[in-house]
């Protein structure tokens, strides 16, 4: 396994709480890796939820172009947005609203999960389209980047990847307690994407994890069922220090109410350089995407990563299910 596989892995949604010296060594590879091609691999859970999650767990910029580095343009923020004053109140609201949604049906093996996302680089102006169709058995992806070409791969099965296809992350889905005391015990004590008994030095606070997972799950409606939607919200209705903000734009502006979580992303200096938020449509509750604001210069040996003002952030645009690579729902 090539050492930028190795990073992205390390960097995924099981890593634990790291030390400052780990985080500068993180953001410090980042950067020094961004133009190394990457070996292809199984991403269904899009970057959009999947790397931007992880880097902001680990706070470090995290670049998803692979095909060129970014532009030397920065995407800066004016948004004002306004702090809920009883977070507990919403997500309650959030949970009644989401049990009476419609369950989503279930693939067969040989259909494929469509997903289009748009993704908004710190440094970028422009904004990234990103499509994926992945077999719900997890063989086949095929990907296309700003409308170009469709990049159809098969998903060779590696021993040391604990990555999952989209029917076994159902599957642990499914399996999850839907009271919301047990499930927030269970997040608590779960090293998710993790199926090996393997654990890194250092231990991430059992809330702050909490958190990370479930805000995870949320942004995958096509496997979370109502029930377990319901639980979610109100297992995060039992988290303290829960900040819910209203007007938190995705990558396409859209405004929505944004879903974080400060102790968690403190540094080892007890500093705020951002704020990660899962934003969520606030009549639904439906997933729209995530975005990071950087509220301090970040800055690592002397190097500017994040500027104070910029941003990372992205849209979820369409989900289905569709019967070939290429279709769209």
């Amino acid at each position: 396994m090539d050492d930028d596989l190795k990073l992205l892995k390390r960097l995924r949604a099981d890593a634990p709480e790291p030390t400052g010296e780990r985080l500068d060594a993180l953001r410090a590879r980042s950067l020094d890796r961004r133009r190394a091609p990457r070996r292809a691999r199984r991403s269904w859970l899009a970057p959009s939820a999947l790397v931007l999650a992880t880097a902001a767990a680990a706070g470090i910029v995290v670049l998803n172009r692979v095909d060129q580095p970014p532009a030397p343009r920065i995407a800066t923020t004016q948004v004002t947005t306004t702090p809920i004053g009883e977070p507990r109140v919403v997500l309650l609201r959030a949970a009644s609203v989401a049990e009476r949604r419609e369950p989503a049906a279930t693939p067969r093996d040989d259909q494929w999960l469509y997903r289009r996302a748009v993704v908004r680089q710190p440094g970028d102006t422009e904004r990234d389209t990103q499509e994926y169709w992945t077999r719900y058995d997890g063989g086949q992806q095929a990907t296309r980047h700003n409308h170009g070409p469709l990049d159809l791969r098969t998903i060779e099965p590696d021993p040391d990847d604990d990555d999952l296809s989209p029917k076994q992350y159902a599957a642990r889905l499914a399996a999850l307690p839907t009271d919301p005391v047990k499930l927030l015990a269970h997040v608590k004590g779960d090293a998710h994407w993790r199926t090996k008994p393997v654990r890194e030095a250092g231990q991430e606070p059992p809330d702050a994890r909490a958190f990370r997972v479930l805000t995870l799950y949320l942004g995958q409606p096509a496997a979370v069922t109502p029930e377990l939607a319901a639980a979610i919200f109100r297992a995060l209705a039992r988290i303290p220090g829960v900040r819910i903000d209203q007007g938190v734009p995705d990558a396409m502006g859209r405004p929505g109410l944004g879903l974080a979580y400060d102790p968690g992303q403190r540094r080892a200096d007890g500093r705020l350089v951002e704020r990660s938020y899962t934003v969520l449509d606030s009549e639904t509750f439906q997933y729209l995407g995530r975005r990071v604001e950087n509220l301090e210069d970040d800055v690592i040996h002397g190097s500017l990563v994040a500027a104070k003002g910029t941003f990372y952030a992205t849209a979820e645009l369409t989900t289905g299910v569709v019967n070939k690579p290429g279709q769209l729902p």
